[in-house]
């Protein structure tokens, strides 16, 4: 293949990759969540995957809104289990409390910052969910009531 053939497939080629990766992009940020905000969610959880590129949690909430199931995502299955998740920690019917960064836009769902099931806590950067703040080394196992 000669030269100015190469440069005519590659300038061909260049805007596609760039609205691929633009795409990719978009549908990994995480800038719908407001990060600077924390709240704990309490419900029955009815689907949790724990899968790559980032896991997906459908908990039913009742609260002053009325009952529904609500959608959380949060890091990848890698963060899960460094950070302490073991297979069938979760499973549907389970109670659970769960940390989020919300939604910027205030609608339902949020962005896994910790969660207690079955005396079980996994945090996220050391955040626990029973008070949203940075845990102190062996400060606090996570069993208790979580705030709302």
């Amino acid at each position: 293949m000669s030269a100015v053939m190469k440069n005519r497939v590659v300038a061909l080629c260049a805007p596609a990759l760039v609205f691929w990766a633009m795409a990719a992009a978009a549908h990994h940020s995480a800038a719908q969540f407001d990060f600077t905000k924390r709240v704990t969610i309490q419900g029955v959880v009815k689907q949790f995957l724990v899968t790559n590129p980032h896991t997906e949690a459908i908990v039913e909430v009742s609260d002053a809104k009325g009952t529904r199931d609500v959608h959380f995502e949060g890091h990848s299955a890698s963060h899960f289990f460094r950070a302490g998740y073991t297979r069938d920690m979760v499973k549907a019917g389970d109670k659970i409390a769960i940390l989020i960064a919300p939604r910027r836009d205030g609608g339902d769902g949020g962005f896994i910052q910790a969660f207690t099931v079955n005396g079980h806590t996994v945090g996220f950067g050391g955040l626990s969910p029973v008070t949203g703040k940075p845990l102190e080394k062996g400060s606090e196992s996570g069993s208790g009531e979580p705030q709302k």
